[in-house]
């Protein structure tokens, strides 16, 4: 099968990486193959993020966290048409859960598909679209004909991120995903009871790779009586 194949799924806001199962280490190799056993080919799935509204996580019962956001949608329905299509032509198709821990972090499986890489604040940067993007993940057990990726340095390095966390999540050579979660959380309760999740964009919006998607302010009012 050959990557255009599978392009053709993708809308203009989407982009699709391939990587070999081979890229990966040891413990990413063993991961993966919980999921499928015979995988190949890892399927990355990026969407730009162009609104800020895109990543308004809401209540939704129908997903298995209950939360979901329009980009996930989005990227998510692009990976399902991939494993239809895959499915089509005789192979496996795995599209990996999320939201919630799956052993796995996408970012990292993205940046041996050449869309980009980590950079200093630990949040994927494409070239193109910066940090906004949402990435899902499928896996195949085809094995996918396509370039070999060129992985290049995408972060500039400027410290603007680490300057802004408002949780002093991100230092030198590391990030503390706890704290940066708690800080979130903090936040969160300082909101009240609102219909929405809340999300920290400050070092997204610093990053100045990429073009920033407007800032959506959500305001709450208790409904009237």
């Amino acid at each position: 099968m050959r990557h255009g194949d599978l392009a053709v799924l993708a809308a203009e806001c989407c982009r699709l990486g391939f990587a070999s199962i081979d890229r990966y280490g040891t413990e990413e190799r063993e991961a993966l193959r919980a999921f499928l056993p015979d995988v190949q080919t890892v399927i990355v799935v990026a969407h730009h993020v162009t609104h800020s509204l895109e990543w308004v996580w809401f209540a939704s019962p129908a997903e298995p966290l209950g939360e979901t956001c329009s980009a996930d949608l989005h990227a998510r329905l692009t990976a399902e048409r991939i494993c239809h299509r895959l499915d089509i032509e005789g192979h496996a198709g795995v599209l990996l859960p999320y939201p919630g821990a799956c052993g796995v972090m996408f970012k990292t499986l993205a940046t041996r598909t050449g869309l980009g890489q980590l950079g200093d604040s630990f949040l994927f940067i494409n070239a193109d679209w910066g940090p906004w993007i949402h990435l899902r993940v499928v896996l195949t057990d085809a094995h996918v004909e396509f370039e070999p990726p060129v992985v290049r340095e995408v972060c500039n390095h400027c410290g603007r991120c680490v300057r802004a966390c408002p949780s002093g999540a991100i230092m030198k050579d590391d990030f503390d995903g706890l704290r940066c979660r708690d800080g979130m959380r903090t936040a969160r309760a300082s909101l009240g009871n609102v219909p929405y999740v809340f999300e920290c964009e400050r070092c997204l919006r610093t990053c100045p790779i990429g073009e920033q998607p407007r800032e959506v302010l959500v305001a709450y009012r208790e409904p009237m009586v």
